[in-house]
């Protein structure tokens, strides 16, 4: 009884004299995150987050290169046929990439070459597991559609991914990225005051389902889930030039 009185008063003194506290991880996420980042991947993320921040002296990009690494064993294990652990490599990589700016937040050591490192390992990501699934379903199935599809999902990703870069840029530069709450519908603002995007499905659970979903999928189902993959990814392709032609009438 002893021991674990001294033990326990060790554990709150080592609390109370941590540099970062839980609820500034709590504040770490963007104002406008993923609906499963912060609904469900938050009991993962935060704490973790929490250790990295006090425990270690890992930084943003060493934790993009663990990303990276996982990325590309879940591109190896699929490609082998190894459906479950691939969708767990991939699992792992998609986490740590979501703790990575949230630990350059937090230490506030964020730099552009880091963002753009970040950038460049989720596109290496994406070109790499879902070319080894899209192989894998070739072999499986024995149809060649699965890579000509793959390929347009590849294409329009990309092209979505340079649009909202275009965008973005557009808005830094016009100085129209304040978000007036006031102008906001009632769901807006519920998703405003919770740090979410408006869209429920977004690209991360997007990739989520086709990467770790889909493989386990018989050939019409998954067939069919990656065309409506592609569908959702050009309605987000138009939304963005909506949002030029918006702009060239004001």
């Amino acid at each position: 009884m002893y021991i674990t009185t001294i033990v326990l008063k060790e554990i709150i003194s080592l609390l109370k004299n941590l540099k970062y506290k839980y609820s500034e991880v709590q504040k770490s996420f963007h104002n406008q995150e993923p609906w499963i980042n912060v609904l469900l991947l938050k009991y993962i993320t935060l704490p973790l987050v929490f250790l990295m921040v006090n425990f270690t002296r890992i930084t943003p990009n060493i934790i993009s290169i663990l990303s990276f690494t996982f990325g590309m064993l879940s591109a190896y294990f699929y490609f082998k046929n190894s459906l479950i652990l691939g969708g767990v490599s991939y699992m792992l990589s998609y986490i740590l990439d979501a703790t990575d700016g949230k630990v350059a937040r937090i230490k506030n050591i964020g730099k552009i070459y880091g963002a753009w490192f970040d950038i460049l390992v989720d596109r290496l990501n994406l070109l790499f597991i879902s070319s080894a699934i899209s192989y894998n379903l070739f072999i499986l199935h024995d149809s060649i559609i699965f890579i000509i599809l793959n390929f347009m999902f590849l294409g329009i990703a990309f092209i979505g991914w340079e649009s909202r870069y275009n965008i973005d840029i557009y808005k830094l530069k016009n100085k129209i990225n304040k978000i007036e709450k006031i102008k906001l519908s009632n769901y807006e603002k519920w998703c405003f005051d919770r740090g979410l995007i408006k869209d429920p499905i977004s690209l991360p659970e997007i990739f989520l389902f086709y990467f770790i979903f889909i493989p386990h999928l018989n050939f019409t189902i998954s067939l069919t889930c990656i065309i409506i993959i592609i569908s959702l990814l050009i309605i987000r392709l138009i939304k963005q030039q909506l949002f030029w032609v918006h702009e060239s009438n004001r």
